[in-house]
């Protein structure tokens, strides 16, 4: 009986934390969409970063004024962030990196259409084995050939947003990203990693904080990785922190 009961207990506070993030990413999505007119369809799928995600990145931004920012896998995230830099006015950087060449240029004729083309700048790198000194074992990345001319300004990059290449690409599809890109980073950076919640992530970010001397901030679907334990969480309002670590 007591087990039936804990099991019982157990599964309202599951449903309960499940609709606790749907109503943030609800609050999100209406904060999100007031940078839209109407008529503009965003596409956003099971796929796309959540909307909580994407609005805490906007405040990120724009709070603790990042200057250059590289995203890996494009989409959702990718127009909201452009149509933000040009509502603000901001000079920030923004390069979003894509494996798939079909989706780039959709990508491309959308934000054109939008009139954002001039405040994002779409990098195509095919899949492709990646260097061990990067790489947990064998892996495929995005072809770094492609990104270093792109991405070696004197700008060191201060912000990361990580959803990109899928999980089922290999395992432990995204690790490279912050080993890639260290030597890149600037001395204050923040970095975001999406799907933290499946066990590949969840050991990637560990191995992120650690390869960095970073500390990390964990919201559920997603993780925040910064160099500055005591700086400012321009987190999204009544969004849930599951803890610090």
């Amino acid at each position: 009986m007591i087990r039936k009961i804990k099991n019982k207990v157990k599964r309202f506070e599951q449903d309960n934390a499940g609709l606790q993030r749907l109503l943030e990413d609800q609050m999100a999505l209406a904060q999100l969409h007031k940078m839209f007119d109407d008529g503009v369809f965003l596409p956003l799928t099971s796929w796309s970063i959540s909307p909580r995600e994407v609005l805490h990145a906007c405040n990120e931004i724009v709070i603790n004024n990042r200057h250059s920012v590289v995203e890996f896998g494009s989409g959702f995230s990718t127009l909201c962030i452009a149509r933000m830099l040009k509502i603000t006015g901001r000079a920030t950087r923004f390069v979003t990196v894509e494996s798939n060449a079909a989706w780039a240029a959709e990508l491309s004729k959308i934000l054109v259409k939008m009139g954002l083309s001039a405040f994002v700048n779409i990098i195509v790198a095919p899949l492709a084995p990646v260097s061990s000194e990067f790489s947990k074992g064998d892996q495929s990345w995005y072809d770094t050939s492609a990104i270093a001319p792109n991405i070696g300004t004197k700008d060191k990059i201060d912000m990361v947003i990580v959803d990109g290449p899928h999980g089922a690409t290999c395992q432990y599809a995204r690790f490279p990203a912050i080993p890639f890109l260290k030597n890149y980073l600037a001395d204050d950076f923040v970095i975001f990693l999406d799907d933290s919640s499946r066990p590949e992530e969840q050991q990637i970010a560990m191995e992120w904080k650690k390869l960095l001397g970073a500390h990390l901030r964990d919201y559920h679907r997603y993780v925040v990785i910064g160099n500055a334990a005591s700086g400012f969480d321009p987190a999204p309002f009544g969004l849930t922190k599951l803890c610090n670590r």
